[in-house]
């Protein structure tokens, strides 16, 4: 404050307490840190889930194959031609095990799909394979009703096995505790505009939500990690196509897989009657 000859005649100080705000920012930035090393973490945890569910079923058919082989040896006399059968069959797993490593790399380097046309009923027939290689599962019944001569579709057919090996597995689990016989039926058909369609559809209960299932680590299996479905859907979307679940009117769930037809072969396609199987 100035006197009337301009000089100073009183000093006036403000003190403002920043304790609190300085507190308050240093532990918004520690939350920060915090919650970005979580996101890390849960990152590594979902790609390690993803690459685990990737590589089981190739490892499990190399694992019951080459125990196969080993009781061929083991008997006597040796049973050579069905060892040698078992050992064609881990060396034809084994090299599929190689080629979903490739299409992880791949993931990491984001490098884009390398599609190909591939025949849907090819596709389904493998995808059966190799769940029947499991022991517990080659009793189930599947029922295959494929449209005859279906068009290719354009697709990373490894990855497509996978979404249906994932779907062919959950709904045998699904009839494993089931009062009602297992069955499972697997159809395939042409949809319009040129779209193949391809349906999973069990006899077990049901499910309880048709939509949250497909959220990663949300699972309804006792050792489930959670991840089958939600990298499924990532997979058949990366496709252009749709994958959803819905209940039967009377007892059991349906996964449906919607995939576009690969290019001149939507024009070329003459539909015929289902073949089953």
């Amino acid at each position: 404050m100035r006197d009337e000859d301009g000089q100073i005649a009183q000093w006036f100080g403000i003190s403002v307490d920043v304790d609190e705000r300085k507190r308050a920012k240093d532990h918004l930035r520690e939350t920060r840190v915090q919650l970005a090393r979580a996101s890390r973490i849960a990152t590594v945890a979902e790609l390690s889930a993803s690459i685990a569910h990737e590589l089981n079923q190739p490892l499990t058919a190399v694992i019951a194959n080459a125990q196969a082989a080993r009781r061929w040896l083991l008997n006597s006399p040796p049973k050579c031609s069905e060892a040698v059968a078992s050992i064609e069959r881990v060396l034809r797993d084994g090299r599929v095990a190689d080629k979903r490593m490739q299409h992880i790399r791949a993931l990491f380097k984001q490098q884009p799909l390398r599609k190909k046309q591939a025949w849907p009923s090819q596709i389904i027939r493998e995808a059966i394979r190799f769940v029947h290689e499991d022991g517990k599962r080659n009793e189930i019944p599947i029922d295959v009703q494929i449209a005859g001569d279906l068009p290719p579709i354009l697709v990373e057919q490894i990855q497509i096995q996978e979404v249906l090996i994932n779907l062919i597995s959950n709904g045998i689990e699904a009839m494993e505790s089931n009062a009602r016989p297992p069955h499972l039926m697997i159809r395939g058909s042409l949809v319009s505009e040129g779209e193949v369609l391809i349906e999973v559809i069990d006899s077990g209960p049901g499910l309880k939500d048709t939509e949250n299932i497909f959220d990663a680590f949300i699972t309804t299996k006792e050792k489930g990690m959670g991840i089958g479905l939600a990298v499924s859907r990532s997979i058949i979307e990366g496709h252009d196509g749709q994958l959803w679940a819905e209940n039967n009117p009377d007892y059991g769930a349906k996964f449906s897989i919607k995939l576009p037809v690969a290019g001149a072969a939507r024009d070329e396609w003459v539909p015929r009657e289902l073949t089953s199987s």
